[in-house]
């Protein structure tokens, strides 16, 4: 499991398991967390590697699998699983998806935040150290302008060879004497998902996906130079093979896209895709998990009862949460379905 818990300890409530993406800490899931704060307990995670504790993982579906049993742990009692994604991270809430799926556990709607699919044939990323700690800068970045504040500290107009120790702090390393550790691992994990994201291509499932993109994608601050992604309507996903794909464009830029007020058009996506849960069960044994390699799955088992047949559950209290703004347009004004 990652390490970045967002909310949710001690919660018997099914979580949202958030899958942060290539940018590190803080998770870009923290907006969502706090407008889900009084309905949705939220658990993020991390990609393995970046704190140097273990070797970066280079393979989507590994990726995924590495999540799979801190996942089992936290649900113990079984699905539905409410998994989402930022960026990268969407491809992995997927692959988990899929997973969980081949396991027999059922899972609710996949959300997608800004999920590009890389397009296909193209070579794997070359190894630049300079390249990936000036993406990251930006990439951590990012936060800072959907908050309204520069917490990071980056100084984006001073050279960031000057700025060694300022970037590990803003990465997240804590200790000044594994700085460079810190910034050595950072660059192994960032490359390493890179070339995952060159060569995934998704599988066939039985998974509603839920896109939410921000309509004006024009600036590529934050985004990795080396890849090309889709940039079609549904940025991809209109060619994956999954069950349903419903759209959701969020009328703002990306950096603004987890801002006030679009973060609460966010969390009312989440509310309206996944529903209201019966009580988890009293603690008994716990669920068994599956070993750390996963599972070979030869296809989607599609053996699930309908999605629309599933309890519902994370619906909201009657009324908008308190300190909600109005959201800038109608849900169903910007919300397309693609069958």
């Amino acid at each position: 499991m990652g390490r970045a818990h967002l909310s949710g300890r001690g919660d018997r409530r099914p979580p949202l398991f958030f899958v942060g993406g290539l940018e590190g800490p803080p998770h870009p899931g923290q907006p969502l967390a706090g407008a889900l704060i009084d309905t949705m307990p939220c658990r993020g995670l991390d990609l393995p590697g970046r704190d140097g504790a273990r070797p970066p993982l280079g393979d989507v579906r590994a990726m995924a699998s590495y999540f799979l049993p801190g996942v089992l742990l936290v649900q113990p009692w079984g699905g539905p699983f409410q998994l989402a994604g930022y960026g990268f991270g969407g491809i992995l809430a997927y692959e988990l998806g899929r997973l969980l799926r081949g396991i027999g556990q059922p899972v609710a709607p996949v959300i997608l935040f800004d999920t590009a699919l890389p397009l296909p044939g193209q070579p794997p990323p070359r190894p630049n150290p300079q390249l990936a700690i000036r993406e990251l800068a930006r990439m951590r970045h990012l936060p800072c302008l959907w908050q309204g504040t520069c917490r990071c500290g980056i100084d984006h107009g001073v050279p960031l060879s000057e700025q060694g120790a300022r970037i590990a702090r803003a990465l997240g390393a804590r200790d000044p004497a594994r700085y460079e550790d810190y910034l050595l691992a950072s660059i192994g994990t960032y490359t390493a998902a890179l070339r995952a994201y060159a060569a995934y291509r998704p599988g066939p499932s039985d998974l509603a996906v839920v896109l939410a993109r921000p309509a004006d994608r024009t600036s590529n601050w934050g985004l990795p130079s080396q890849l090309a992604l889709h940039d079609s309507r549904c940025l991809g996903w209109e060619r994956a093979p999954v069950a349903e794909l419903h759209l959701a464009v969020i009328p703002t830029d990306r950096g603004s896209f987890f801002a006030d007020p679009h973060h609460w058009d966010l969390a009312n996506l989440v509310h309206r895709h996944l529903a209201t849960p019966t009580p988890p069960p009293p603690p008994g044994p716990p669920l068994a998990g599956p070993p750390l390699s996963s599972p070979t799955l030869a296809g989607p088992r599609l053996v699930s009862p309908p999605l629309a047949g599933l309890p519902l559950y994370g619906l909201p209290p009657a009324g908008p949460p308190p300190r909600t703004p109005e959201p800038t347009t109608e849900p169903g004004d910007r919300a397309v379905s693609i069958p």
